[in-house]
């Protein structure tokens, strides 16, 4: 009598395996990915009205208080430092703020009090809980999505607390 090569347990349990290590590798690489992969995953947040400090999205450079120097670049984007650690960037050949990064002034929050050094809990509580979680350059990372206004803010996280923040328009590819 003949034996079957595998009996239906063991057909069970590789596709188990099968399944659920493509269930890790799909969260590993989403973990991984672009902000951008993370949009369809989360609702809309409302972030019309954001800023850090006095800086809004797609605001001059011209009308900031100190019209900054330009660092260096990259071929899309011309990226500017200010005073106190924070840096913005425009599209090149272009004055509309595109991107603004705050790295330590605590100053600098958002329009919902967010700085540099809140914890990841009253992100959260700022701004719900329809965000996205990724990593990048050994931070966790908490986004959140403005579908309607085509920008994303994104908390970047040390020890549960914000280490940097984030705020572009989607277009601008890191």
């Amino acid at each position: 009598m003949r034996q079957k090569p595998f009996s239906k347990g063991w057909s069970f349990i590789i596709i188990f395996i099968v399944v659920g290590l493509s269930y890790g590798i799909y969260h590993i690489y989403l973990y991984n990915a672009p902000r951008q992969s993370h949009y369809s995953r989360v609702s809309s947040t409302n972030l019309e009205q954001e800023g850090l400090g006095d800086i809004q999205l797609l605001q001059s450079l011209e009308s900031l208080n100190q019209v900054p120097k330009p660092r260096d670049d990259i071929e899309r984007y011309q990226y500017y430092n200010l005073d106190n650690e924070t840096t913005v960037a425009t599209a090149r050949g272009d004055h509309q703020i595109i991107l603004i990064s705050v790295y330590s002034d605590q100053k600098m929050s958002t329009s919902r009090g967010i700085h540099v050094g809140s914890s990841a809990d009253a992100v959260i509580e700022a701004y719900g809980f329809s965000y996205y979680k990724r990593g990048e350059q050994g931070a966790d990372i908490i986004g959140y999505v403005d579908k309607i206004n085509y920008r994303s803010l994104e908390f970047w996280l040390q020890d549960h607390k914000v280490n940097m923040i984030r705020y572009s328009v989607d277009s601008v590819v890191m």
